[in-house]
């Protein structure tokens, strides 16, 4: 009865051990076209409505799933805070790795883990990611409102600019200016995203603002230079901006070629201006799918239409070349990763 009873259990175990084997099969076998049917996918954005980030995003999200097959839907999902470190670490630990989930990460927090030498919570690593790639190359901006006596990049070597920062990834600017450059520039941190800072400065609870990057902001800031009412100081990227060509460039301030090798450094990540991923572990397949969508988007005709009706400027960036350039970051001598980190600490 024994051995009968041994038989039985064995037989079971082996029938559910053959279902569990074509139930993975059916799962396996099943094409991208049918996972994505019917699916919503979420775009995580780091930073309020209405902001540079938000706006790339919700551009995106109206129009790559046309790309994708299936056709899958898009929900934005806004998670301000941190300056976007909350929501790149819900994209890399927590987010659903199956493909439905996706979003655009603040471009100075792919140097964090790299960079940063404060007590932050950095759990990712921006190698492992999954790039579909960047809409933008930015440029960042230093602006005083017109009631400062700030003029000039050198005044602010003279004279404190009180700025709002949605910390920390727009700390670091601020930091590399302050320790490399000796500007005085006194942060106020706590700001949710860039929406919440440009209304602190309009309602004078800080007198400027350093801005990471020219197309998120300058639906904002374009009104009021018409105006007269803000100053824009010096541009902050490695190359001169193609919009303000006779605004000085933060490079030509370099004292020495150690600097220079730093503020190249801490500047890539302007370079990469709007990035878009996926977490790691997606399958392979719908990755690929997914990158060959967003490789299509970008091209036609439908997408350019709408982005130059919103006056949004686009430079892009494959996931090749920002997988490439983020490599070649890493690779950066560790003497000049120390050196640039110093320049961004706090203490300086």
């Amino acid at each position: 009865m024994m051995h009968e009873t041994n038989g039985k259990t064995l037989i079971r175990s082996l029938a559910a051990g053959v279902c569990l084997l074509a139930a993975s099969g059916i799962a396996q076998a099943q094409s991208v076209e049918e996972f994505y049917k019917g699916k919503t996918i979420s775009m995580l954005v780091g930073s309020s409505a209405g902001g540079g980030y938000d706006t790339y995003a919700r551009l995106v999200s109206r129009h790559l799933g046309r790309f994708i097959p299936g056709n899958p839907g898009f929900v934005i999902q806004n998670i301000p805070g941190g300056g976007g470190m909350q929501v790149t670490n819900n994209l890399y630990n927590v987010a659903p790795k199956d493909g439905t989930a996706m979003g655009t990460i603040q471009r100075g927090l792919l140097t964090t883990p790299l960079l940063e030498s404060r007590n932050i919570q950095v759990r990712y690593d921006p190698r492992r990611f999954n790039w579909l790639g960047s809409l933008n190359t930015e440029t960042g901006l230093v602006v005083a409102w017109h009631t400062t006596p700030h003029r000039t990049f050198e005044d602010l070597q003279k004279h404190e600019l009180i700025v709002g920062s949605s910390s920390p990834s727009t700390e670091f600017l601020p930091l590399f200016l302050n320790n490399v450059l000796k500007t005085k520039l006194k942060m106020v941190a706590g700001y949710k995203g860039s929406t919440e800072a440009y209304l602190a400065l309009e309602r004078g609870e800080v007198s400027g603002r350093v801005s990471t990057g020219w197309s998120g902001d300058k639906e904002v800031l374009q009104p009021w230079i018409d105006a007269g009412k803000v100053r824009l100081l010096v541009a902050l990227s490695v190359k001169k901006s193609q919009v303000f060509p006779e605004l000085p460039l933060i490079m030509d301030f370099a004292r020495n070629e150690e600097d220079r090798q730093v503020m190249e450094l801490i500047l890539a990540s302007q370079v990469w201006g709007r990035p878009f991923v996926m977490p790691p572990g997606v399958p392979q397949d719908r990755l690929a799918a997914v990158k060959g969508a967003f490789d299509k988007m970008v091209r036609d005709p439908e997408f350019l239409e709408e982005a130059g009706k919103l006056r949004m400027d686009l430079e892009i960036l494959s996931s090749e070349e920002m997988k490439e350039l983020l490599d070649r970051v890493y690779a950066t001598p560790p003497e000049v990763v120390e050196r640039a980190r110093q320049a961004i600490a706090t203490g300086g």
